[in-house]
């Protein structure tokens, strides 16, 4: 399953991290480009984010060398409210994407992707999707990343982490097995 992940799902470090493992371990082929990767660098605020926007830009080119793509030139061919996101869009319908992973519904409006064969799905949704696809198998990637984090923060419980990282449902499923 090929993916465009748009910028709000890889500045978080815990979801990146779920994510990106996901296509480290084969589930999902990501797809990028250096624009991408500029708003990645660019909503970095902090000098410490910036550190952490930088190395894992550099480990995620180093990561995926196929992922990434030119950037998309002629954008007339394509529609969203938001005119900044057209990029994505294209990056996703030129390379035969099959999902853009987003918090942002109102940005990326189902009945504009569609025509493309192309969904959006929140990252709650794509590990659960992913989960129905190749279950228990999708999960033991994940369990050192969750471990790494529990040790950090002992005082929080699997599922606050999970629910912070915008992944309730699949955090619920996780706790489970």
């Amino acid at each position: 399953m090929r993916v465009v992940f748009d910028t709000c799902v890889l500045v978080p470090s815990f979801l990146r991290e779920v994510l990106l493992t996901c296509a480290h371990a084969g589930f999902i082929e990501p797809l990028a480009t250096p624009r991408i990767l500029e708003e990645w660098r660019r909503a970095a605020k902090t000098p410490m984010q910036k550190l952490e926007a930088e190395t894992a830009i550099r480990q995620f080119v180093k990561g995926f060398p196929s992922a990434m793509r030119p950037d998309p030139v002629d954008l007339r061919p394509y529609w969203l409210p938001d005119q900044g996101d057209l990029h994505i869009l294209a990056l996703a319908a030129q390379h035969h994407a099959d999902v853009i992973v987003t918090h942002n519904k109102k940005d990326f409006p189902q009945e504009a992707l569609s025509p493309f064969g192309i969904s959006r799905v929140d990252p709650d949704t794509q590990l659960l999707q992913l989960y129905r696809r190749h279950g228990s198998t999708l999960i033991d990637p994940l369990r050192p990343i969750l471990a790494a984090v529990q040790a950090a923060h002992p005082q929080m419980r699997a599922l606050e982490l999970w629910r912070k990282a915008w992944l309730p449902q699949f955090g619920r499923k996780f706790d489970r097995l």
